[in-house]
């Protein structure tokens, strides 16, 4: 099945840096929990009669931020996760994959629809139980949560919601933001990685680890208080 894409480098991304590049540099993660990808854009095209833009705005984050989640929660020790916007699933099983035993994960869903299918899938993939979906809409359910979270995320522009994300966010977590935050610096990563391959000026393998090196170090430059980065 092909499927379209909500902006033109994350076509590019899967497209053309799916097998190439991001496959080899991320390993199987790059495949984690695709059958709920998949079946997200399925239920999207089925909810607007066969089409990609409509009604239903369940768009899934593109596979290769899937290996992200468990770097930024493996460099925090992240247990508490904070996610507006559920489609049927597919992100919040990431954050359960990437915080491992005893995490804990709040997802808020508007739609009843995508509530219902969402818990039906979680179900079926055996992790409900680590997986709260809070019905409602973001703006009236975050001012009623009050425990920090050590990763936020609103794939989602978050506008009027910023100031309530930012509250929620423990003290050295992961913003609200941080999928835009990445999205260059993997931009770097890849292309460099691309034409240091092109170019023959390293064996792959090592190419490959360094880019792996060099993505870790820009997610804790994100990550990192600007006083702090120097560390990095």
């Amino acid at each position: 099945m092909s499927f379209e894409f909500s902006n033109e480098f994350d076509r590019v991304a899967y497209a053309e840096w799916h097998q190439p590049l991001i496959e080899r540099l991320f390993g199987h993660e790059i495949d984690l929990r695709h059958d709920l990808y998949e079946l997200t854009h399925c239920h999207r095209r089925d909810h607007n009669g066969g089409i990609d833009d409509g009604a239903c705005t369940a768009w899934p984050s593109p596979p290769y931020y899937a290996p992200v989640w468990r770097l930024m929660a493996d460099r925090i020790r992240a247990k508490r996760f904070l996610e507006v916007g559920t489609g049927i699933g597919y992100t919040a099983a990431l954050m359960v994959d990437a915080g491992g035993p005893g995490c804990q994960v709040d997802t808020i869903e508007v739609d009843p629809d995508h509530a219902d299918r969402a818990q039906r899938e979680l179900a079926r993939i055996g992790i409900s139980h680590r997986v709260r979906v809070i019905r409602g809409d973001a703006g009236k359910v975050l001012p009623t949560l009050t425990a920090p979270y050590d990763v936020v995320f609103a794939d989602i522009g978050t506008g009027a919601l910023a100031s309530e994300l930012d509250r929620l966010t423990a003290p050295g977590g992961v913003p609200s933001d941080i999928k835009g935050r990445l999205r260059e610096p993997l931009i770097r990563v890849l292309e460099e990685l691309r034409d240091t391959l092109a170019h023959g000026n390293q064996a792959p393998t090592d190419a490959f680890s360094e880019a792996r090196d060099s993505y870790r170090r820009a997610i804790g430059s994100v990550l990192i208080p600007p006083g702090d980065r120097l560390a990095v």
